[in-house]
This record gives C-alpha cells, structure tokens and sequence, in this order.
C-alpha cells in the first residue's frame, strides 16, 4: 500500500492512493476538508474513538478538486478489513452518473498506519500553525491525530477521565502531558 498527502500550494493538496492493483491521483482543494473528512471518517468506524451507538459500518465524503468531486465511500467489510471506492464526478454534478476510479480492499490497520504516518510528515513538515497558513486557514485535525495514534499503538480509546457520567454537567478531560508525549514521539525519530 502506497499513500500520500502533500500540501502543495496555499489551499492545495497532492493525493496518491495505490492499494493493490487500483491507483488514484486527486488534487483536493481547502473547499472540501479532505484530511479533517478522511481521518474523522476512519474515527467513525472505530469503537476506540467514537462512542459504542454512533459506531458505523460505513461512511462517506466528498473531496472538491474544482471543479471535480470525489466521492470516497469507506466500508468495514470485517474487523480487519475495510473497501474503499472512490468516484469521480467530473463536473462536480452528482446527479450525472460518476465514474468508479478505485476499489479496494484492504487491512484496516496498515490503512490506519498510513494516514498517522501522513499525519506526521504533515505536523514535522508544516507544525500546526503552519499547516493552518498553508491550508488557508484551516486547522490540523491534532485530536483525530492523537486517537488514531493512540489506537495503533495501543489497541485501545486514548484515556480519558469522565466526571459526572451521563448527568447534565458531565465533564471529560484528556491529560496534556499524555498528548505532548505522543507529539513528541514524531520528532524523537
């Protein structure tokens, strides 16, 4: 599996997706936000980062590559596995019929793999006031980043205190420290 994702101009990305024998290039632009949709996407269909009754077997957004649209469709097919489809809408209609440019099925861990890897070049290449500058002005998705790192290092929700479970004024933290300490891993490589 090959997968990369470039910030290439102000509001611009380079997207390169190989898995098997299926290939896509996509140029994704700030008016979609394709990396916040790709990694909370994956959030979604993990039980470690979203709540048991809002896990979802299936899940689908739309990159804007101007005017072109990309519609990914993300599937849990078991616990291991998960297809990706990926149509292209050349107009950026939807309501002409799409064009199918990759199919795939692939480990869901070596997928989660790619996107933290991903989501490192980014933070070493960019930092994350940078990133904001060069994606006009658009946060890096640090919190998906540091689930998603939790989940492939540790096989487990990243740890959270909850005060006052389900009443009116519940409360959940997250320790600081843990967070900095799973940054600081990308650059002690």
């Amino acid at each position: 599996m090959e997968f990369s994702y470039k910030l290439n101009s102000i509001g611009w990305a380079d997207v390169h997706l190989k898995i098997g024998k299926s290939e896509i290039y996509m140029s994704p632009s700030y008016l979609s936000e394709p990396l916040i949709d790709l990694v909370r996407s994956i959030e979604i269909l993990l039980p470690e980062c979203t709540p048991e009754d809002e896990v979802k077997k299936s899940i689908e957004f739309e990159w804007d590559s101007e005017p072109a649209i990309h519609n990914w469709k993300i599937e849990r097919k078991s616990e291991e596995q998960i297809q990706i489809v990926i149509t292209y809408y050349e107009d950026g209609i939807k309501k002409n019929s799409g064009q199918v440019e990759f199919q795939e099925v692939c480990d869901l861990n070596m997928f989660i793999f790619k996107i933290v890897n991903i989501l490192e070049d980014l933070l070493k290449n960019h930092g994350l006031v940078g990133y904001r500058k060069q994606w006009y002005a658009q946060d890096f998705p640090i919190s998906s980043y540091l689930q998603l790192k939790y989940v492939l290092t540790h096989q487990a929700e990243f740890p959270l205190t909850t005060i006052n479970p389900n009443e009116w004024n519940q409360r959940i933290d997250s320790k600081l420290t843990e967070e900095l300490r799973l940054i600081n891993q990308v650059f002690e490589l």
